[in-house]
């Protein structure tokens, strides 16, 4: 279970918990069973790497309206990156190059690297509605991200998608563990004009972390 205890903020402000979450960077699917126990009711989990999101799918068959998609996420479609893959399962592979990273979890190599498409996310999850998937796409309201530091990225190719989230859960880094991640203020400044406020922001000793954020309109403020 993640250090950061998300449902539990959301039950401390007196909010509605999620009923469906859109999980980037879902890795090999170890916070579904958290997930389920906390309310989620239905999901997409996008994973990039071959080897987690064999993991993945296969525990997303076992939950009706759970939905694995094999994808890269980021600010458009059809774009050829490198992708860095890490030694540690992939847990932390990224398609930006790392940098303090190297420092900060020196048991961890970047020593392989692929060639991956992007998606946006919004094209991603019109593509689901369209093949039998519109129970799910339509309970989202929780964003989780974990893209070692490519998440705003995706934030900028998830377009329509962001309308109907109700809570943003991102990793957040600094002290540039990841060429060109962006740090919180950048995170912010994306998020705050589409009716977001920061809620919750935590760093680890690595200068690794998470950022709560959630939606004016759900908290009644202006």
């Amino acid at each position: 279970m993640p250090a950061f205890q998300l449902f539990d903020v959301i039950r401390d402000l007196g909010l509605p918990g999620p009923q469906g979450v859109l999980q980037v960077g879902a890795s090999y699917g170890q916070e579904m069973d958290w997930f389920v126990a906390n309310g989620i009711r239905a999901g997409v989990f996008i994973e990039p790497l071959p080897q987690p999101f064999q993991v993945l799918s296969q525990s997303c068959l076992k939950r009706p309206h759970f939905v694995a998609v094999n994808a890269l996420c980021a600010e458009a479609s059809g774009e050829q990156v490198t992708f860095h893959v890490a030694s540690n399962g992939g847990m932390s592979s990224s398609m930006l190059a790392p940098a303090n990273h190297l420092q900060e979890f020196d048991f961890v190599k970047f020593d392989q690297q692929v060639e991956l498409t992007t998606h946006r996310l919004d094209h991603v999850v019109a593509f689901l509605q369209q093949h039998g998937h519109g129970a799910a796409c339509e309970a989202l309201d929780l964003l989780y991200m974990d893209t070692q530091g490519a998440e705003l990225r995706v934030l900028r190719g998830a377009g329509g998608v962001l309308d109907r989230i109700n809570f943003v859960l991102t990793e957040v880094t600094r002290n540039r563990m990841y060429d060109g991640a962006p740090d919180l203020a950048e995170l912010m400044a994306f998020l705050t004009p589409l009716g977001f406020t920061l809620n919750n922001v935590n760093f680890d000793r690595h200068h690794h972390g998470d950022a709560l954020f959630v939606r004016t309109r759900a908290l009644r403020i202006h």
